[in-house]
């Protein structure tokens, strides 16, 4: 006693775990593969624009964590001095260990301005940020196509409901003796 909105329903589900089997790895692949391009392009800028300089420790304030209190094992920001490529002495602070001595050196990383950046996008990172895209991707798809299913059988429930409703006023009275 299957009514063709049950057998519309299997269909769409059907092709809807189809799409998921068939276009996740294309729609995955895809997007990996942009991801990698985007960020091995990056890598390679910034490695050519950022350099590593060279800088003295002024002072070091240790950083309190939820998991253990301020000390000399734990996270630190370190004030530091370091000299730009055009001769300029600037300061910033960076994160660092609360080990570290004032007075000892470091290595910052600058651009060209002088400005103190990160560390160039390393392989691991670029690979980090494909492992990412593909699993946003994928989980991205898995909640469209969900969420495509539930509005369809939310549409077909209420036609169904529908159908039984119009049935029924159809059918209650004969049962019932009402007119």
């Amino acid at each position: 006693m299957r009514r063709a909105t049950d057998h519309i329903q299997a269909l769409l589900r059907a092709g809807l775990l189809a799409m998921l089997v068939i276009g996740g790895p294309i729609a995955t692949a895809y997007a990996g593969h942009a991801a990698y391009v985007s960020a091995a392009r990056a890598a390679r800028a910034q490695a050519m624009a950022w350099h590593r300089v060279p800088a003295l420790i002024l002072r070091v304030g240790p950083v309190a964590t939820l998991w253990q209190r301020p000390d000399t094992t734990g996270p630190a920001t370190l004030s530091v001095r370091w000299t730009t490529p055009q001769g300029a002495s600037r300061t910033g602070e960076i994160p660092g260990r609360a080990d570290a001595a004032p007075g000892s050196r470091t290595a910052v990383w600058i651009d060209k301005a002088g400005q103190l950046t990160t560390r160039p996008l390393s392989r691991t990172d670029v690979f980090e940020r494909v492992i990412e895209t593909v699993a946003v991707t994928a989980a991205a798809l898995i909640l469209l196509l969900s969420a495509i299913s539930w509005a369809a059988s939310l549409v077909l429930d209420r036609h169904r409901l529908a159908h039984w409703e119009a049935e029924w006023l159809a059918v209650e009275p004969q049962w019932t003796g009402r007119r």
